[in-house]
């Protein structure tokens, strides 16, 4: 049909609809592909509907056996309530499952951001992404391995017919804490190595863990198995972050390490300790022990009487009386920072005091998640020890309470170890000599110079030479999972380690065929209690208190009446804000934006610990420029290959 248009005309009309084809076939697509989208996320939607379904009834079972525990057996909704086995079972088949779900979910099709992260969270699993036979021999093995430290194996005489056999915690720890003589600290160290490594059982154990744990890995398609053993710090080479942690407090730790090397020389000539040289592991272990025992080996920098820290206890018991007063008073603490009100609602219906046998020798007060409710188990002992820790308990508690408002999979903290690093912070605040005088136990808000130091020593021992140890036991692992250290190697690169990054050695020649880990090494192989999750908590507990202390202006660089280990941040809605909106996020960012809001940075860093312990440094550089000690170690090579 001709309508009359020249060619020239027909060409133009030619070339304009030529163009209009590609945005035309566009929309097409685009509609489809919206379409695909919606599909996408509402099959997603769904699936996730039936877990969080399947998951309330898990809470369920939680809420039962919370209520039967002080209920004489019998859960007051009726009938026996399950077992923590039981619970632990269908949450493993439900997570299983669900991963198995949305590991085929197009994720980058999603639109909404929540729902991707839930996809994210829920569709790669540690062991629990184990088929179910792997799965429960990785818990028989995770059960030997926690029966190495606390089951009763050790026989420190060459007979145990007199005496019963010793486990490694609490009773050789306990042993090794109030030890006088150097040979029974290697008698005790010797003894429960030969004990769990008889025909070796422990180096077994641990290499078929570690096989399981790389066939976790092949699950969530990692050929690197520490990706899925780092699963949710989703970084690219996070050990790396954590060496760079270690090396820029390393100053701090060689003058501290330096000062004990020398007490370690007066008190245990025996130990053939050297000048330049390391410390050998019995004794680096009962330092760790002693960093708040009263009848320590090593001296503080101001050891006379006067100059000792209060004593607080008896104070403590006229002030605050019971535990659940101390339970009052820590939940205060976020009340004062504009967070959750605990009602007496709560005490009376979630709040259970444990038993005067039950938490064994740490007693620790747990808190129990089944939403849309939380609960509280308190541990009744009543000293400062546990003043501190209740207030950590209690920032556990408002992390549940904010973080339940999110749906399944996001309703909980970013990162392993998140929680309990702003948890620490409230412990540092509470064990203030300004908190305390806020609370009526001191009579005054500071200390004096020389028990103020002697405080911060007490701590630098217990957390500077903690922190180096958890980051030896997480390289290890994560350098053995992934096949750098091979089994002829393990027992020399474990002390090559020990030697790089805390100048410690073994008491005594050792071989490639001995296997020495100490006992908290064991207790990092599960995920859930990991070194590398104790060491973010301490690095980033820090930091997290260095910001709460800036921004309510209790903390302030250069003024020696505000110093950064004095802190108390109580009443600040400044840093309550912080704290709130970091735990009303839960896990539905990323773990380092989350951190900004507080820190302002993305990175780990040891710019809290330096601060906080600023003044411990300097003694301490004073101290050994005295004593014409110089900081820094040369280990002897005392593991050899066979």
């Amino acid at each position: 049909m001709n309508l009359g248009l020249s060619p020239k005309y027909l060409r133009l009309i030619l070339v304009m609809v030529m163009a209009l084809i590609p945005t035309l076939v566009d929309c097409s697509i685009n509609k489809a592909n919206s379409n695909h989208s919606a599909n996408y996320e509402a099959s997603t939607r769904e699936i996730l509907d039936i877990a969080t379904g399947r998951m309330q009834t898990i809470w369920n079972m939680k809420q039962r056996i919370f209520l039967q525990l002080t209920s004489k057996g019998k859960s007051p909704l009726g009938g026996q309530a399950p077992s923590k086995q039981e619970v632990e079972m269908e949450t493993y088949h439900l997570m299983y499952e669900l991963a198995a779900n949305l590991s085929v979910v197009p994720v980058k099709e999603l639109e909404d951001p929540l729902l991707r992260r839930r996809v994210q969270r829920l569709s790669k699993l540690q062991l629990q992404g184990l088929r179910p036979r792997n799965y429960e021999q990785a818990k028989d093995l995770l059960r030997a391995m926690r029966n190495f430290v606390s089951g009763p194996l050790v026989c420190t005489f060459e007979e145990c017919t007199t005496r019963r056999p010793l486990a490694m915690y609490p009773h050789i720890v306990n042993k090794n804490m109030r030890a006088k003589h150097y040979e029974d600290l290697v008698l005790n160290w010797f003894s429960w190595r030969r004990a769990i490594n008889d025909k070796d059982t422990a180096k077994s154990t641990f290499i078929d863990y570690v096989r399981l744990l790389r066939i976790a890995a092949t699950y969530n398609g990692h050929v690197t198995p520490s990706r899925t053993w780092y699963l949710h710090y989703d970084t690219e080479n996070f050990q790396a972050e954590m060496e760079a942690v270690v090396w820029e407090i390393m100053p701090l730790y060689r003058e501290l390490h330096a000062y004990l090397r020398h007490e370690v020389q007066v008190t245990y000539p025996k130990a053939d300790t050297k000048s330049d040289g390391a410390i050998v592991a019995p004794v680096m272990d009962q330092i760790l022990s002693q960093d708040w025992y009263p009848h320590q080996f090593f001296r503080t920098p101001h050891p006379s009487r006067q100059h000792q820290l209060p004593s607080v206890h008896r104070r403590l018991e006229e002030v605050l009386v019971t535990p659940v007063k101390i339970n009052k008073k820590a939940a205060e603490f976020f009340e004062s920072l504009g967070l959750n009100h605990i009602s007496d609602g709560f005490y009376d219906r979630y709040s259970r005091r444990m038993n005067d046998d039950e938490g064994g020798p740490d007693c620790k007060s747990q808190v129990y998640y089944f939403p849309p409710d939380v609960a509280l188990r308190y541990c009744p002992k009543l000293d400062y020890k546990k003043m501190m820790q209740i207030h950590g308990t209690m920032a556990e508690l408002q992390y549940n309470i904010y973080k339940r408002n999110l749906p399944f999979g996001l309703d909980t903290e970013p990162c392993p170890g998140f929680g309990s690093a702003l948890a620490e912070t409230v412990v540092l605040a509470s064990g203030t000599a300004r908190h305390l005088h806020r609370l009526h136990i001191l009579l005054n808000e500071s200390l004096t110079e020389e028990q103020s130091l002697n405080r911060l020593f007490r701590m630098g021992v217990h957390t500077l030479v903690a922190v180096p140890q958890y980051f030896i036991n997480d390289k290890f692992l994560v350098d053995v999972m992934d096949g750098r250290i091979g089994v002829k190697e393990y027992n020399c690169a474990y002390w090559r380690l020990q030697d790089k990054f805390a100048g410690v050695q073994p008491p005594a020649l050792h071989s490639s065929k001995d296997f020495d880990p100490d006992f908290k090494f064991y207790r990092g192989m599960n995920p859930e209690t990991s070194n590398t999750k104790k060491f973010l908590s301490e690095i980033l507990g820090f930091q997290f208190y260095r910001s709460f202390c800036l921004v309510s202006g209790q903390y302030k660089p250069g003024d020696a009446k505000f110093p950064l280990h004095n802190c108390d941040f109580y009443d600040s809605k400044e840093a309550g804000d912080m704290m709130r909106e970091m735990m009303q996020l839960g896990a539905s960012r990323h773990w380092r934006d989350v951190m900004e809001i507080a820190t302002g940075e993305r990175k780990l860093s040891g710019r809290g610990i330096l601060e906080y312990f600023a003044p411990l440094f300097t003694w301490l550089k004073e101290r050994n420029k005295q004593l014409d000690i110089e900081p820094g170690w040369d280990a002897d090579d005392l593991c050899r290959k066979e």
